[in-house]
C-alpha cells in the first residue's frame, strides 16, 4: 500500500540509533518511518531541575496527549510497563532491543576526578540525578550495590528532569558528576567523559518498544517491530553504545 508509515514516538537519548535502524528498515521495505522524540522537560537543552509545581511530565503523558502514533520506544521496561497499566500500550505486544549499562557521567577532563562510586561520598562533590523516564531510581540501584546508598545520597545536589537535561548539568559543570549511561557518551563526546563501573555494580535497562492503543496499521507497525530485534537493527544500537542480550547471556 501505498500510504503504509510506522509513526514512532522514541525517548530523545534512544533516538540515533532508532533512525539508523529505520532508515535500513524503509531502504528494505519502502516503508516510511516518521519519528517523533520528546518536546517537554525530559528533552530540555538547557540544565534544568526537577519543577515540582511543573508537574512530573514522563514520555508516557505526552504520548497519551498526541495520540498518533503507532509504536513507542522508552529506555527501561518500567516505562512499558507502566503504559500498559494506563492503558497506552497494549498489553503483551512489546519487544526488547538492547540494554544500556550504568556508568558515571562527569565533565571533560574529569576536574573532580572522580573514578568510582566511593569517590561521589566525597566530602564536596555534587551528584546529579534525574528523577524521571529511564534514568528513575537508577542511582539508588548503582549505590546500593556497594552499600553506598546513603553518602551517595548527602551528595546530590541536582534532581533533572530527564536524561538530556541531567547530561547538560554535567557538560555545564553545575554537578561533578551524575548516574548515567555508557551511551551518553555518544551524546556529547566533547564536553563529557564515561567512567565505566564495574562488572559487579552495573545495571542493566532494557530499550524496548511497544505497540500504542493508537495504532492503525498493527501489522505494518509488528514488521518495524520485529526488524528492530533483527542483527541488523540491532547493530545500529550496539553502534552507538547499547548492549546486545546475547552478550549478557554469554
Amino acid at each position: 500500500m501505498a500510504d503504509e508509515s510506522v509513526k514512532i514516538f522514541s525517548a530523545r537519548a534512544c533516538a540515533a540509533p532508532l533512525e539508523e535502524a529505520a532508515a535500513l528498515f524503509t531502504a528494505n521495505t519502502g516503508i516510511a518511518v516518521d519519528i517523533s522524540v520528546c518536546a517537554r522537560h525530559c528533552a530540555t537543552q538547557n540544565a534544568e531541575e526537577a519543577d515540582a509545581e511543573a508537574g512530573m511530565h514522563d514520555f508516557l503523558v505526552e504520548i497519551d496527549e498526541y495520540g498518533i502514533h503507532d509504536l513507542a520506544i522508552g529506555g527501561a521496561e518500567y516505562l512499558l510497563d507502566d503504559g500498559e497499566v494506563r492503558q497506552i500500550i497494549l498489553k503483551g505486544r512489546r519487544r526488547l532491543i538492547a540494554y544500556r549499562e550504568s556508568a558515571i557521567v562527569v565533565p571533560k577532563g574529569n576536574p573532580a576526578g572522580i573514578t568510582s562510586i566511593a569517590d561521589l561520598t566525597r566530602d564536596g562533590v555534587k551528584v546529579g540525578i534525574s528523577v524521571i523516564d529511564c534514568l528513575k531510581g537508577l542511582w539508588e540501584d548503582v549505590t546500593g550495590r556497594v552499600g553506598l546508598t546513603a553518602e551517595v545520597r548527602d551528595n546530590i545536589t541536582f534532581y533533572a528532569s530527564g536524561c538530556v537535561a541531567i547530561v547538560e548539568a554535567v557538560a555545564e559543570g553545575i554537578v561533578d558528576a551524575a548516574i548515567g549511561w555508557t551511551s551518553f557518551g555518544h551524546l556529547d563526546d566533547e564536553r563529557l567523559e564515561v567512567i565505566s563501573l564495574p562488572a559487579e555494580q552495573r545495571i542493566y535497562r532494557g530499550t524496548g518498544v511497544g505497540m500504542l492503543k493508537f495504532c492503525k496499521q498493527p501489522e505494518v507497525a509488528e514488521g518495524f517491530m520485529d526488524f528492530l530485534v533483527t542483527p541488523e537493527a540491532r547493530a545500529c544500537y550496539e553502534k552507538f553504545g547499547w548492549v546486545l542480550p546475547e552478550t549478557l547471556r554469554n
